[in-house]
């Protein structure tokens, strides 16, 4: 392994981090279509708060379906981002929190932790729906904690998208043809019972 591997190296690093240095934030960005297909089909009541709204791909997508919705990041990265650092609380409670988040954040593999997926679900008084990699059902610490979790959906996302570093995007450069599965994950907090799968496709 070279010392330029090692770096790349992560929780649920990016199958695109052979191709690009991985962000600082990890910050990658998922197509439109992404959220705007959830946002069809899986019904959300109240507010909606992306606590790691990037460029605000997640935000257009909620306003087209009329959802009221706002977002924050750790970095404004667009005029009118609230800049919050979402691990750091308290927060003020929200109906939803729908997210696409750092996948580093996600799983503390060294004190089997999920930071941010926990702290979603605690602030979220509906539902929280995160887009991560497909096989984040997988792995024994983590399967079992969800387990434990009202987790009520998964949706596979078909075609695979491409999710791309922000930064690579802003400097021009073209998404290029996904090769890493994504899912929403998708918790509602009054379930009980066992998760459903279910596929988003894009529509031509």
């Amino acid at each position: 392994m070279t010392a330029e591997t090692a770096a790349l190296r992560g929780p649920l690093r990016k199958r695109e981090s052979n191709l690009w240095q991985r962000h600082e934030h990890d910050w990658y960005v998922e197509p439109v279509w992404c959220s705007g297909r959830l946002f069809e089909e899986e019904p959300f009541r109240g507010f909606v708060w992306d606590p790691a709204c990037g460029q605000g791909n997640i935000l257009t997508a909620g306003r087209a379906a009329g959802i009221p919705i706002f977002g924050s990041d750790i970095v404004a990265r667009f005029d009118g981002c609230e800049v919050k650092d979402f691990l750091i609380g308290p927060h003020e409670y929200v109906d939803n929190i729908v997210s696409n988040p750092p996948f580093g954040l996600c799983d503390d593999r060294k004190v089997g932790t999920f930071p941010f997926v926990e702290q979603a679900l605690r602030y979220a008084t509906r539902k929280v729906a995160l887009l991560m990699p497909a096989n984040w059902v997988q792995g024994d610490k983590r399967s079992r904690w969800l387990e434990t979790t009202p987790l009520r959906r998964v949706w596979f996302l078909s075609p695979r998208p491409s999710m791309p570093p922000g930064d690579v995007l802003a400097a021009g450069a073209k998404p290029r043809n996904g090769t890493t599965d994504y899912a929403w994950f998708v918790w509602q907090h009054d379930y009980d019972g066992l998760p459903e799968v279910r596929w988003l496709r894009r529509v031509p």
